[in-house]
């Protein structure tokens, strides 16, 4: 068992803000997704281990990351044939998954590829399936998917704006406990926007979203 794991992938970076983030935190294992080792070399972190096709990432990072590897680091690499049936990140999920770490916090998951950012939120179902936190972040977005209740604390608010969007075609009892527009018992359904750009009530710490059925993707967002 590891404990909390950070993922890297190949998506946009914001260095000036992952820099300072990653100097609040702390990860037990860092796991790169293919060119999300051109990020980690970048910042200057020890990477635990390094999966993919390789079809991305720079050439001489890689090699000198399996040259490390060779000579005994910490580093250490599976390939996997770049004809296959799912992202680098779906595996390279799967994977830290099956290490049941506490928790695990993704970047390089968001950018120019709508395509991967999609799969990339659909992928959090592997983790909600296990019951371990995981979360896409981005200088602007903190996502996760939940199927129970969840706190926001003020204090470690990502965005002033809280939305919320159905994962499945529709979620049951939904209730916005600690919110300026609350609700009460209410069904969502996909196709509407509703429940984009919530935030917390003035003078409240912690809001609460329950819901009776189904899977709600819940979005901290702020504009700068």
């Amino acid at each position: 068992m590891i404990e909390r794991t950070l993922i890297i992938g190949g998506g946009d970076i914001d260095y000036t803000f992952t820099k300072k983030y990653l100097s609040e935190q702390k990860f037990d294992s860092v796991v790169c997704a293919d060119s999300g080792l051109d990020v980690a070399d970048k910042l200057g972190l020890d990477v635990n281990f390094l999966m993919g096709d390789f079809d991305s990432v720079e050439k001489e990072i890689l090699s000198k990351y399996m040259k490390k590897d060779f000579l005994g680091s910490n580093t250490r690499y599976i390939k996997y044939p770049k004809e296959k049936d799912y992202t680098d990140m779906h595996l390279v999920l799967e994977w830290t998954l099956e290490q049941k770490p506490s928790e695990i916090v993704i970047l390089g998951a968001t950018g120019r590829r709508l395509d991967h950012f999609i799969a990339n939120v659909n992928i959090l179902l592997l983790a909600l399936e296990k019951k371990i936190p995981a979360y896409i972040i981005d200088r602007y977005n903190k996502l996760c998917l939940i199927n129970s209740e969840y706190r926001i604390n003020r204090h470690s608010l990502w965005g002033k704006y809280i939305s919320i969007c159905p994962f499945t075609e529709e979620v049951t009892g939904v209730s916005l406990y600690g919110f300026k527009y609350p609700l009460t018992s209410e069904t969502i359904k996909k196709g509407g926007s509703r429940t984009v750009s919530n935030e917390l009530a003035d003078n409240i710490d912690e809001a609460v979203i329950s819901l009776d059925q189904g899977i709600l993707i819940v979005i901290e967002s702020k504009d700068k």
